[in-house]
């Protein structure tokens, strides 16, 4: 049995959860079981959905160490092969506290600290650039990214010359209403030809009710709630706008033509990198933009008018993530920690 320690919640969206639930799945392939540890009961029914058990410590997030007193016993009395830790509020104490039980493997976006962890899996496209010490076992760069089965193996997309479905991800929680925000912008300035906006509403969208209703006005604008299968979604689309965060290699794997946006700190490293790389524009961080709607659509329109672009990043951005992150890592947990 693995232990996976991970939270997700309306202030930190569910992107923690989603990358650990599909390393889950692919732990599930090499017949090692997986269990769920959550300071919080928001995403526990997400979990128990997937086939995982869930055991919240009805604790603070954010407040990791004060925790241990609960976590500990759990570790002490089920004993785990492994524990795989994805949070950005751990410790070098909490850390040994939990490392002193059982094999640690860290899941890492910002080389906060010299992580007391037996492994540390770095996906993102800086993860290879950063001064990691070499005391460890490190998975760096995006062919370790964890993503879904259906994102594995994903035929060279066949990009369209007219872009005409747009794809808009605004994460699990959507704290700062970008898509009711793009929602207004478009019912205020509808675009030309025959574009159809896509918006994906993650679980904890807070806006529903108010973007139905711009929805039935504006033929236009769909929403999608409860998506099961995100890749058929990105394959049926010619462009996208998404935060980011884990989606861009999700939208890397399909090949879809992506402007990205920042709207929390961890992303700022990513955004730029993936700008430099020349695999996405990044339209800015909304947090500093009241105007972020005008800009998103200013460089989708100059990304959806420029076909040979687009076919470039399409083909760039599938060279670059392959989908098979998490049967690496899974195969790598099996010959170090079994």
């Amino acid at each position: 049995m693995i232990f996976v320690r991970a939270d997700g919640n309306p202030f930190i969206g569910t992107g923690h959860i989603m990358r650990c639930l599909s390393l889950a799945d692919a732990l599930r392939e090499q017949d090692i079981k997986a269990a769920f540890v959550t300071a919080e009961p928001y995403v526990q029914n997400l979990i128990q959905a997937r086939g995982y058990l869930c055991t919240v410590l009805g604790t603070a997030y954010d407040q990791m160490e004060e925790e241990l007193s609960v976590f500990l016993p759990l570790l002490e009395r089920d004993r785990p092969e492994l524990v795989i830790l994805d949070s950005y509020f751990v410790a070098p104490k909490y850390m040994e506290a939990i490392k002193n039980i059982a094999p640690l493997l860290y899941i890492d976006d910002m080389d906060a600290f010299d992580y007391p962890a037996d492994a540390v899996v770095n996906y993102n496209i800086y993860g290879p650039e950063l001064p990691y010490p070499q005391n460890k076992r490190y998975f760096l760069g995006p062919r370790y990214a964890p993503l879904r089965k259906e994102f594995q193996g994903l035929e060279r997309r066949v990009v369209r010359e007219r872009a005409e479905n747009v794809l808009i991800s605004t994460g699990g929680t959507d704290q700062y209403h970008v898509a009711l925000r793009c929602a207004e912008y478009l019912r205020e300035h509808p675009p030309q030809g025959n574009m159809v906006f896509h918006f994906v509403l993650g679980a904890m969208n807070q806006d529903v009710a108010e973007l139905e209703i711009i929805a039935e006005e504006l033929p236009l604008v769909r929403l999608h709630r409860q998506v099961t299968d995100m890749c058929s979604l990105m394959l049926q689309c010619d462009i996208a706008i998404s935060a980011a965060g884990t989606t861009l290699y999700e939208l890397c794997a399909c090949g879809l033509p992506t402007v990205t946006y920042i709207l929390a700190d961890n992303q700022i490293q990513g955004a730029e990198a993936f700008q430099r790389a020349g695999l996405m524009p990044c339209a800015g961080d909304i947090r500093k933009n009241v105007h972020f709607p005008r800009h998103f659509f200013e460089s989708l329109n100059t990304l959806a008018n420029n076909f040979a672009s687009r076919q470039h990043m399409s083909e760039q951005m599938q060279k670059a993530v392959d989908g098979r992150g998490a049967e690496r890592i899974a195969v790598e947990i099996c010959s170090i920690f079994r």
